[in-house]
């Protein structure tokens, strides 16, 4: 990764799934970027002597100039795209079921890659995807805050990631 920052013993990464190559790579044939919603790998490596408390994390993408957008959670993300999920409060166009679309964002592989950990060992790294509704911008960069150490619930200093494009 590119894209990394060290603190307090504490390094994390940050590599933006931006490109079909890449989100191959990682969702098969699924791009939820066709669909505006922006995978951003995250890894958080705990090189302290104690555990890290990660849950919750308050995950940001900032763009200078149009501000900042929070991650969605995992039962959000099927809605960023319109489908199903979404509430639809227009009159049914037929009295009798029809076939429906099934949302692509409904994925399991979503969720199953999303970031999960609560707590990240002494010495060991944790890694998943935080989805944004926003096209990536290479002047963009994330902010994270929320880490602290499990043993004095001292909290560590926010991130803040420049992508390295």
């Amino acid at each position: 990764m590119k894209s990394r920052v060290s603190l307090d013993q504490v390094i994390i990464g940050v590599d933006a799934y931006s490109t079909p190559d890449k989100t191959s790579k990682a969702f098969g044939k699924l791009d939820p970027n066709k669909y505006e919603v922006l995978p951003v790998l995250i890894v958080i490596k705990n090189n302290r002597k104690t555990a890290l408390r990660v849950s919750p994390l308050d995950v940001q993408y900032i763009v200078p100039g149009l501000g900042k957008v929070h991650a969605l959670r995992a039962n959000e993300i099927p809605a960023a795209a319109g489908g199903p999920t979404a509430p639809n409060l227009g009159p049914k166009p037929f009295p009798f079921p029809t076939k429906s679309k099934k949302n692509p964002l409904a994925a399991p592989e979503i969720e199953a890659r999303s970031f999960a950990a609560k707590m990240i060992a002494a010495g060991e790294t944790a890694s998943g995807f935080f989805y944004f509704n926003i096209r990536h911008h290479g002047n963009g960069k994330i902010y994270i805050n929320g880490l602290s150490d499990a043993s004095t619930n001292q909290e560590i200093f926010y991130f803040e990631i420049p992508f390295a494009d």
